[in-house]
């Protein structure tokens, strides 16, 4: 005899049959054996153990059940936009996706001082120091600024508050300043009407003293820049000439570029020096001791124009730009290092840090004016047409953020220095800012997204916040988003407040209620204390999550007797029926099923986990009984009583399956 199924009983209910289980081959209509005991269960199934380790900082390992997305070190920079994913970096279990008026970097090498993020410096525009010139360059001695504006030079020994100036030409012609390097303590600078060129110095700390002559005026010769490397004097040309100064009238031609390709910046690149044009050459330049300067090998960066370069502890950093279809430029930073086979020298391993805009970049994003410390990098920025970034490379991690700002107005950064411990850039024909002692109103820093290596929803139960006492009228403020669009729009709606910490942020969790969702994207907006003379500080920020529970278990005690009861009918008994639907079920162990119940109304879609064996059931009253017990993990899923039709069939167009004698 066949095993009762769809085909061969038109209503199951009617014959007895609660359930019906299919592997999309076959089907069987099963009978259960509810009874005291030996209940029908369907359970949320229980949590399994996380099959990746994401406890990646010691602030998350805590004795709670869950897990823990936190941060206590953000020295590894911006631009992880999640923060679980395969293949991760060394440093990205401290990096972040953006900020803005942040200070991430200063005291992460700090080691007398537990590491902490508080907000940046204000600015300001010098009125001393604004100028609509087009040739402007700084330089620093000894926390002296040098400042050229036009064809005069302005020195400041009082961070800017006051000024001395000096022509390095008053006998002759306006000759603007278009280069400045110190050799030593004597300031060389460049001059030139447009037509023609002169290199004068003076002593750095005494220029009140007068100028000196180092060259003669050449008529056939325009200097844009000046460099000292290597105890070697170089400039550059207009005409795409690379000069070796000596003093002399005639200067050494190192290397003529090509018509209508010119000269950006010469660095010293540690084995070589490094020239770049704006063709997308970078070219090697060896002192062999016996002919002086030779070209000894070349990189070239296609499709880019090479912006500007320095160079730290034998890592290389280059900027390019590319014209974008919208009249702007990209802008792009990369790292590199010198590479030789004994004669050649290139660079190898570039490795893109960051990209400034895209093809629909209206303004000139290109990265200018590399400013180096001892741990950071500065560079310029155009980031609207109302405001210009300094972004810094911290080089213990090569993470990158934003750094110190001028708003009001934009333009290209001419040049960046510092004094005192302060920043100084020039904003190309505005004039000089300088960074204050004052903090910012606010600033904010959008973490990446968590969602802890798996798509499934997540139940967000709280977050923690540790932060300093609070300075009078500061207070940090922690927000969380689901939507991962948040991650690019710091004023978005979606974002929801946490807590707002006004006195301390202890680090007690604060909860979240009814936060299902399985991305979470944290943000942090810090405001200065009422007068701006102090900042909060925030030491960690985390937040927990319990994995949504999607699957089920479904626990049925089957009939697998002899004995067949029907309803209203006498029983009926099939030797060997039983034994024979046990054997089936048991071929389903381990396979992809359908389990639908009749009563109550449910569809899992699962596998099958174990079955029991049979066991007789001996009863004073009644029947003898012989059931075992199936065990389904699967998930819900949804049906649709509008779809039944009258033959009591689900709709096909839901999950193909039919039911009959409902």
């Amino acid at each position: 005899m066949p095993l009762p199924n769809t085909s061969n009983v038109a209503t199951p209910l009617a014959f007895g049959y609660q359930a019906q289980i299919s592997d999309g081959v076959t089907d069987i209509l099963l009978r259960l054996a509810v009874a005291p005991g030996r209940e029908l269960s369907i359970t949320t199934a229980p949590l399994s153990a996380q099959q990746v380790n994401t406890a990646q900082i010691p602030e998350e390992f805590r004795a709670e059940f869950g897990q823990s997305y936190a941060r206590t070190d953000l020295s590894g920079g911006a631009g992880l936009d999640q923060a679980h994913q395969r293949n991760q970096g060394p440093n990205d279990y401290r990096r972040f996706f953006d900020s803005k008026g942040v200070d991430v970097f200063s005291n992460a090498d700090d080691k007398g001082k537990a590491y902490s993020i508080k907000l940046l410096h204000d600015t300001e525009l010098i009125t001393a120091r604004a100028s609509s010139e087009v040739e402007q360059h700084i330089i620093s001695h000894e926390d002296v600024l040098y400042v050229a504006q036009g064809h005069d030079i302005h020195y400041s020994s009082d961070n800017g508050d006051t000024w001395t100036t000096t022509d390095p030409y008053a006998a002759g012609p306006g000759f603007d300043v278009t280069g400045m390097v110190l050799v030593g303590h004597e300031l060389y600078v460049s001059l030139n009407d447009g037509t023609d060129s002169i290199v004068r110095y003076a002593d750095a700390d005494d220029l009140a003293a007068g100028w000196s002559n180092y060259m003669s005026l050449h008529s056939s010769h325009v200097y844009t820049g000046l460099f000292y490397i290597k105890n070697y004097l170089l400039a550059i040309d207009t005409d795409g000439h690379l000069h070796e100064l000596d003093g002399s009238s005639s200067p050494g031609l190192i290397k003529d570029l090509p018509a209508g390709s010119y000269w950006k910046t010469v660095i010293d690149g540690g084995s070589v020096m490094l020239a770049a044009s704006d063709d997308g050459y970078i070219y090697s330049i060896k002192d062999d001791q016996t002919s002086g300067l030779i070209l000894a090998g070349q990189t070239y960066i296609e499709g880019e124009e090479i912006v500007d370069m320095t160079e730290s502890n034998g890592i290389v950093f280059f900027s390019t730009a590319q014209s974008s279809t919208a009249s702007g430029k990209i802008g792009r930073v990369y790292r590199a290092t010198v590479a030789t086979d004994g004669v050649l020298y290139t660079l190898d391993q570039q490795q893109l840090i960051k990209q400034f805009g895209d093809e629909d970049t209206t303004v000139d994003k290109s990265p200018t004016a590399f400013f180096r410390t001892r741990d950071q990098i500065y560079f310029g920025i155009i980031d609207s047409a109302s405001e210009t970034d300094l972004y810094t490379i911290y080089l213990p991690t090569f993470g990158y953020a934003r750094d110190i700002y001028y708003t009001g107005t934009s333009g290209v950064i001419k040049g960046i220095s510092s004094a005192n411990d302060r920043l100084f850039f020039i904003v190309d024909q505005i004039g000089l800012i300088k960074e204050l002692t004052t903090y910012l109103d606010s600033g904010y820093i959008i973490f990446s997204a968590a969602d802890f290596y798996t798509a499934q929803a997540k139940q967000w139960v709280g977050g923690r916040l540790y932060t300093n006492i609070m300075p009078s009228g500061a207070e940090v403020l922690a927000e969380f988003a689901n939507e991962l669009d948040s991650l690019e729009d710091p004023e978005s709606i979606n974002y929801t407040t946490l807590t707002n910490a006004q006195i301390q942020g202890s680090g007690e969790e604060i909860p979240m209620v009814n936060v299902v969702d399985r991305w979470l994207i944290p943000k942090l907006v810090l405001s200065a204390s009422n007068d701006n003379t102090q900042s909060p500080e925030v030491y960690s920020y985390s937040y927990r999550a319990f994995p949504e529970p999607e699957d089920v278990i479904a626990r049925l005690p089957i009939n697998v007797s002899d004995r067949i009861e029907r309803p209203g009918k006498r029983a009926k008994v099939i030797p060997g029926i039983g034994n024979k639907l046990f054997a089936a079920l048991k071929r389903l162990e381990g396979k992809s099923v359908v389990l639908s119940l009749y009563k109550p109304e449910e569809t899992i879609r699962g596998i099958v986990e174990n079955i029991t064996l049979p066991v007789q059931e001996i009863t004073k009253l009644g029947s003898t009984m012989v059931f075992c017990t199936i065990q389904i993990r699967g998930q819900r899923q949804n049906t649709n009583t509008s779809e039944v039709s009258s033959l009591g069939s689900l709709g096909v167009g839901q999950l193909g399956v039919y039911r009959f004698g409902v």
